[in-house]
């Protein structure tokens, strides 16, 4: 892969992630922020593979200043996720509500009076980051994705429905994220089913939103039980598609699409 075609893609995703935030920073519309805070994750995927398949490995350290821009913008965001689930399970608690409208309210106004240093600190890690690519062997980024896949393969095979669910789904979305980058370099070389690993890294990214809302339902301040085994009935039956869907995951992932059964 040429410096001028890591370039590029960064160039199109950084634009992207600018104008999501802009767009907040004007507006302080909800979807705005989570599409910019998307960007980042797609970016961050990026960045890990350049720095997983070149000399450059401090891509992602470089990186951090958007990252904690990220965390930031995360605050705002699980509130506004609060009130959703409160809304979605039909939550009667003038408090709560009233709390988590505080939050987004005091952290959009924080974040927004933030926005030009925001746009500054993003601006330098740009520039940082463009000084930082290098031509990167199409060996390399094959090779990282046998071994990606072989990993969490591994990880599929051995873990329960816990937070290690959770971190396989993070390692094939970078995947995921990554797939038009590197295609031409996986062609002829190993079969990438992105269709299947879709379908399997929403599976577990629904049962672990139901972790989290069933978490939240059964904190002392809501305390709601109805609610919290209303969520633990509906997490079981994805509980039981995320099993079929991952068994013989390293097979399933590398069949051409559509020759899954």
């Amino acid at each position: 892969m040429k410096v001028k075609q890591e370039t590029k893609y960064l160039d199109k995703e950084w634009a992207q992630m600018n104008a999501h935030l802009k767009s907040f920073l004007e507006t302080g519309d909800q979807e705005a922020l989570h599409q910019f805070r998307v960007q980042i994750k797609k970016l961050r995927a990026m960045l890990d593979l350049f720095a997983n398949t070149s000399k450059q490995h401090n891509l992602l350290k470089q990186f951090k200043p958007v990252r904690k821009i990220f965390k930031y913008a995360g605050n705002i965001r699980d509130a506004y996720t609060n009130l959703q689930l409160s809304a979605k399970y039909e939550l009667n608690n003038e408090e709560f509500a009233n709390g988590q409208q505080r939050i987004i309210e005091e952290g959009t106004n924080e974040f927004r009076q933030k926005g030009k240093k925001y746009l500054k600190n993003i601006k330098e890690t740009y520039k940082q980051l463009t000084k930082q690519l290098s031509k990167i062997d199409d060996k390399l980024i094959a090779e990282y994705y046998k071994n990606q896949l072989n990993h969490i393969a591994a990880g599929m095979a051995i873990s329960s429905f816990t937070e290690d669910m959770h971190t396989n789904r993070k390692l094939i979305k970078i995947l995921v994220y990554n797939h038009k980058l590197a295609d031409s370099a996986l062609e002829g070389v190993i079969n990438f089913n992105i269709s299947y690993l879709d379908q399997l890294q929403h599976a577990i990214g629904d049962w672990h939103d139901n972790v989290v809302a069933a978490s939240l339902f059964a904190s002392p301040e809501l305390n709601d039980k109805p609610v919290v085994t209303k969520i633990n009935r509906k997490n079981a039956g994805i509980k039981r598609r995320i099993s079929s869907l991952s068994s013989d995951f390293l097979s399933k992932a590398t069949t051409l699409e559509g020759a899954l059964a």
